[in-house]
């Protein structure tokens, strides 16, 4: 995958990270895994694993915690 090689804290920002720092860094992450080919895969493994931190197939803490409701949602709803 692309993300291989990269700086790991491009995808684990540090503790107490600034919000505009965050969403700078993110937005790099983003980029990466826009062009893997295993995006998909890798954020369904953070979503069932879970992963609680870091930035997974594209996906960051907040958007997998909103993915994971949803999903939630749904299979109640069904």
């Amino acid at each position: 995958p692309p993300c291989r090689g990269e700086d790991i804290n491009l995808f684990f920002g540090p503790d107490g990270e600034h919000q505009t720092a965050k969403e700078a860094r993110e937005d790099k992450a983003r980029e990466i895994c826009h062009v893997c080919p295993i995006r998909r895969e890798c954020a369904e493994y953070a979503l069932t694993a879970p992963e609680r931190d870091g930035f997974w197939g594209g996906l960051n803490e907040d958007e997998r915690t909103s993915e994971r409701r949803r999903r939630t949602r749904r299979a109640n709803a069904a």
